[in-house]
C-alpha cells in the first residue's frame, strides 16, 4: 500500500499543473454536475378560470377578480364564493378521462369545517376551448334528499344605503334581509364591488341547510353539522367518505355526471369543472354557508402523455 501511495503522489506531484488545468476545465464545461430536482409539471391542476363571481358574504369587501387566480396551479390560498350560487368555472389544458370505478379528480379546499359545494362537469364539445357546451350535475349524498331543491335561485339586491341590508328573494317565492350574525347593523359590506348591477341572479342546485343549533341553551349557539348529511359528493366537505386528509381535497367519479333531469348521462372525459356555493344557511355567528376551495388537480395525469 506504501508503494502505491508513493507512487500516486510522484505522479501527482508531475501532474499537478495538468491534472489541475484538467479538473478546472471539466467543472467550467460540467457545471454543477448534482442534478436538479425535477419540476413538478403542473399542467396536472386547473391551468385557467374563465369565470368567476362572489356572492354576497361576508368576505365581500376583501375579494378582487384576481383572486380567480387562486384557483390556478398548486393549491395554496382560498378563493371564496361567498353565499348560495357563488361559483368558478375553471378548466385543464387537456381531457381528464373517465376512468371506470376510480376517482378521475380532485377539488382542494382548506379542510376546516364543512360548506359543501356543487360541482359540474363540462367536455370540450366543439373542441373550441371555450366552457360553452353543457353542464353536467356530480350526484352527491344529498341528491334524492326531499330538501335538496334542483333549478333553484336566488335573486339577490343592492342595498340601497350603506346602512341598509342585502336583500333577496327566491325562486320558491320566500324572500327576506341577510343579516349579519356578527351583529353588525347591516350588510352592507356583503355586497361585492364587482357586481356593477343593482341585483344578481345566481341559480343552481340547492342542498339542505348543513348547519344545526344543538345547544340546550335559548341564548347559545352550537353549530354543528348532522351526521347524516354530505357523505360524498361534494367540495369542501372534510366528512365526506370521498375526502381525503392528507392532500385536504374531496375526490370526484366523472360517472356520476346526471342531466338537468337527473338522469345519468355517460361521458368518456370532462375538460372543464364549476364550483358553486350550494346550502343558501345564515347559521348565527357562522353567518352564511359560504364555500372556499383552492384549486383541483386531474387525477390519472401522467406527464407521458
Amino acid at each position: 500500500m506504501k508503494k502505491y501511495n508513493s507512487e500516486v503522489n510522484v505522479l501527482y506531484k508531475w501532474c499537478k499543473p495538468a491534472f489541475l488545468t484538467i479538473s478546472f476545465l471539466f467543472l467550467f464545461a460540467c457545471g454543477n454536475t448534482t442534478p436538479e430536482p425535477e419540476e413538478e409539471d403542473l399542467s396536472m391542476y386547473v391551468t385557467q378560470v374563465y369565470e368567476y363571481v362572489y356572492a354576497p358574504g361576508q368576505h365581500a369587501k376583501d375579494r378582487k377578480k384576481e383572486d380567480a387566480q387562486n384557483f390556478v396551479g398548486k393549491p395554496d390560498t382560498d378563493l371564496y364564493l361567498g353565499g348560495f350560487g357563488g361559483y368558478v368555472v375553471a378548466g385543464f389544458d387537456h381531457d381528464i378521462m373517465n376512468v371506470e370505478g376510480e376517482y378521475d379528480f380532485e377539488v382542494f379546499s382548506a379542510g376546516i369545517t364543512p360548506e359543501p359545494a356543487v360541482v359540474y362537469v363540462m367536455s370540450d364539445e366543439n373542441g373550441d376551448g371555450e366552457p360553452n357546451g353543457t353542464w353536467y350535475e356530480l350526484k352527491g349524498s344529498e341528491f334524492d334528499n326531499k330538501s335538496t331543491i334542483r333549478d333553484y335561485y336566488v335573486v339577490y339586491f343592492k342595498p340601497e344605503s350603506d346602512n341598509a341590508n342585502v336583500r333577496w328573494k327566491d325562486s320558491m317565492g320566500a324572500e327576506g334581509d341577510l343579516i349579519s350574525g356578527h351583529g353588525a347593523k347591516s350588510t352592507a359590506a356583503w355586497w361585492w364591488s364587482e357586481t356593477k348591477e343593482d341585483s344578481i341572479k345566481l341559480s343552481g342546485v340547492r342542498l339542505p341547510d348543513a348547519y344545526v343549533n344543538n345547544s340546550p341553551d335559548p341564548q347559545a349557539e352550537n353549530w354543528v353539522v348532522p351526521a347524516h348529511l354530505f357523505k360524498w359528493g361534494y367540495a369542501e366537505n372534510n366528512r365526506g367518505e370521498d375526502y381525503d386528509k392528507g392532500v385536504k381535497s374531496n375526490r370526484f367519479d366523472i360517472s356520476n355526471a346526471i342531466d338537468e333531469k337527473g338522469n345519468s348521462v355517460k361521458l368518456e372525459h370532462i375538460r372543464f369543472i364549476k364550483v358553486q356555493t350550494a346550502v343558501f344557511q345564515q347559521a348565527g355567528w357562522l353567518n352564511e354557508v359560504s364555500s372556499e376551495v383552492r384549486g383541483a388537480r386531474d387525477l390519472h395525469y401522467s406527464q407521458d402523455e
